[in-house]
């Protein structure tokens, strides 16, 4: 369902240690709607409900709620690195190419 680079695991993992959260999850959710679909965030969770589906890579456990597997399948997380600092994104299969490639803008006329 959802694929997760191993760079981005790795950065995952320095997180889950800098944290002392070494069993924690990694919680996919939908942050809002954007021009170019939906909108999603991380958070690092303790626990996974019944409705969540659970899904691994790279060992690194994430869960998403059941309602936001269609909007997640096919999406990769990855770790980009630039001159100005790195940070985690996720890049959708389901968003909309109306402006915002990749899914990730923060609304119509918001940039990624």
């Amino acid at each position: 369902m959802v694929t997760i680079t191993e760079l981005a695991a790795q950065k995952v993992k320095e997180v889950l240690t800098a944290q002392n959260k070494e069993n924690a999850l990694l919680r996919l959710y939908l942050v809002g709607m954007g021009c170019g679909g939906p909108n999603f965030g991380m958070t690092l969770d303790e626990s996974k409900t019944e409705n969540d589906i659970l899904d691994e890579g790279f060992g690194v456990s994430m869960v998403i709620d059941k309602n936001l597997s269609g909007y997640l399948e096919g999406a990769v997380i990855d770790y980009i690195e630039s001159s100005s600092g790195g940070g985690f994104e996720i890049r959708t299969a389901n968003a909309n190419s109306g402006g915002c490639d990749s899914g990730c803008c923060s609304g119509c006329g918001g940039s990624c």
